[in-house]
C-alpha cells in the first residue's frame, strides 16, 4: 500500500472508531500502519506479531484514538523489537521452524508508554482478523 492509500485507510478506521466499530476500526489502523512500514525483509510472522503488538497498545490506551505520527512511532518501535528479537535469536533451535518463532513472538512483550491491558481484551482484538 502507497502513503496515499494507508491515509486513506487511517482516515476509514477513524471514522469507524468514531461509530464505536472498534474491531473494524483495529483492522484498518493494522492494515494502514502495516502498509506505511512494509518492508520484504521482514518474515511472515511479522502482520501477525504487529496486530498483537497493536493489540497491547490500543489496550493499553485511555482512549481509541490514535494519529498517525502516534500510529507511525508505534509501528516503529514495533518492527525495531521485532527485527532485534529476530537479530538475537539467530541459530537458536527454538526459531528454527516458524512455529517456534512464532511462539516465542506471541511471548515477547513491548512495554509501550501506558500499560494498563489485560489478556482478554488482547487476545479479542488480535485475533478479530
Amino acid at each position: 500500500m502507497d502513503i496515499k492509500g494507508s491515509v486513506k485507510t487511517f482516515a476509514k478506521a477513524r471514522e469507524l472508531m468514531e461509530k464505536g466499530m472498534m474491531e473494524e476500526a483495529f483492522d484498518l489502523y493494522c492494515d494502514a500502519f502495516l502498509g506505511r512500514i512494509s518492508d520484504p525483509g521482514c518474515g511472515k510472522e511479522f502482520p501477525l506479531f504487529f496486530r498483537l503488538q497493536m493489540a497491547r497498545y490500543f489496550c493499553a490506551k485511555k482512549n481509541t484514538f490514535i494519529s498517525l505520527a502516534e500510529g507511525d512511532m508505534v509501528s516503529d518501535l514495533i518492527k525495531c523489537c521485532y527485527e532485534q528479537f529476530i537479530s538475537s535469536f539467530t541459530g537458536n533451535p527454538f526459531c528454527k521452524t516458524p512455529s517456534g518463532r512464532m511462539r516465542l513472538l506471541e511471548n515477547l512483550e513491548i512495554v509501550f508508554p501506558v500499560q494498563n491491558d489485560t489478556e482478554e481484551s488482547i487476545s479479542r482484538l488480535a485475533v478479530s482478523k
